[in-house]
């Protein structure tokens, strides 16, 4: 991944927001590309939004074009419907107080651009781009960009004392941009870290998944542990002993999952049930809890185990295999490879691994006189069975165990 200004990098917008824009400046309004598609498209990287300022209201923004969605009207924006793509277009606007730590008291409506990029939190992000293709850079930005340093807007404690989030998203940033921080703006984190506790957990959870697309999203864990950011959302990775933790920071490098998945990898030396509580806290979904759990607990393969202890490793974790396998192949490397091809050569899909893939059905054991729970006992005593022994899986095998065990039972 690039990480400085390509040398002749033009910010070029798709047509239809080069419209909006055009449809501005003829009705006398300024407007401007702001934020993260100027620093992308600097970096020369594909750029997914593109967000506009412009000194016009969000009523006469409303006025100028047809379709017009009032997303966020209160705060100054609208989204923008051009060729049906939606372009967030923004009033420019300065910020009162952040008495909450987490969203400004008062929004009001400015006419400089400057003002409003001095708003913004890094200089990186506090750059824009008229229609013309001039450049707005009063925080030296663009110069932040060409050294790959992460350095907040003005005051950084002002700046995160605004926004309890915004330490973590330097952290993210120095792992997603592949920069540095700027000494005085990493001295702001601890200061500020009781702000940063104010923060949704939603939010922060958002902010780790935005992390796993790095490519090495170590180096945001690593500012995050130094800073005491770690220790302020997740205990028990910040608990982890120092071979442990590099264990676990070079696993989430190593590991090519992405999104939630991804995270198994740099979880996989933390108690189970403490990963669980964790991804509860932080409101991840019963589906991403269901996939990380089952990964970190993948993640002790028996690497050189019997086909049966290979079995009993896939009972739980066929539905999730490829994630699992992923995990396994980060933390084991050329061991887990060989472990993944293993399994794989099993034909999983075929395999009974559980009561449901089994030949026989309750209705058969009830036939034989169970009732109750130990209908569901007798199940999985044959499902032990045939995970020790496959040759026992036949209909007919299993329909004869039956009577046996009920007759053991009796």
């Amino acid at each position: 991944m690039d990480s400085a200004p390509h040398e002749g990098a033009q910010v070029s917008p798709p047509e239809p927001v080069r419209r909006v824009m055009a449809v501005l400046r003829e009705r006398g309004h300024g407007a401007w590309l702001v934020g993260g598609c100027v620093r992308d498209s600097l970096l020369g990287r594909e750029v997914h939004d593109w967000d506009l300022a412009t000194s016009a209201k969000p009523k006469q923004v409303s006025r100028l074009f047809p379709r017009v969605i009032p997303t966020g009207i209160d705060h100054g924006t609208v989204t923008v419907l051009q060729d049906d793509e939606p372009i967030e277009v923004t009033t420019l606007r300065g910020e009162g107080a952040y008495t909450d730590g987490r969203r400004p008291d008062e929004v009001f409506f400015v006419s400089d651009i400057e003002e409003d990029l001095a708003r913004r939190d890094f200089t990186v992000n506090g750059m824009a781009v008229d229609g013309r293709g001039a450049m707005v850079d009063p925080f030296g930005g663009l110069e932040d960009l060409a050294s790959r340093t992460i350095r907040a807007v003005g005051d950084p404690l002002e700046r995160f004392t605004e926004d309890g989030l915004r330490v973590l998203r330097g952290a993210r940033f120095v792992a997603t941009l592949e920069c540095e921080l700027d000494a005085k703006t990493e001295a702001a984190f601890g200061p500020t870290l009781p702000i940063f506790r104010k923060v949704s957990p939603e939010r922060v959870r958002d902010e780790w998944l935005k992390t796993m697309k790095a490519q090495r999203p170590s180096r945001a864990f690593a500012v995050m542990k130094r800073t005491g950011l770690l220790a302020a959302c997740c205990e028990p990775l910040d608990g982890l002993d120092d071979q442990d933790w590099r264990a676990s920071l070079s696993a989430l490098d190593r590991c090519e999952l992405s999104g939630a998945e991804r995270l198994g990898a740099l979880f996989h030396r933390v108690p189970v049930a403490a990963v669980d509580d964790w991804l509860k806290a932080y409101r991840f979904s019963n589906a991403e809890r269901k996939v990380l759990v089952g990964t970190v607990t993948a993640a002790d393969a028996p690497l050189n185990g019997s086909d049966e202890a290979l079995r009993r490793w896939l009972a739980p974790v066929r539905p999730m295999l490829d994630a699992a396998l992923g995990v396994v192949r980060a933390v084991h490397e050329d061991d887990g490879e060989a472990f993944g091809r293993r399994v794989r050569a099993m034909n999983p899909s075929a395999l009974t691994l559980n009561v449901g893939d089994l030949e026989v059905r309750g209705e058969d054991v009830k036939a034989a006189g169970a009732q109750g729970r130990a209908i569901g006992e007798v199940l999985r005593t044959l499902l032990d069975e045939v995970l020790t022994d496959p040759t026992r899986g036949s209909r007919t095998t299993l329909l004869a165990r039956i009577q046996e065990l009920m007759e053991d039972r009796a």
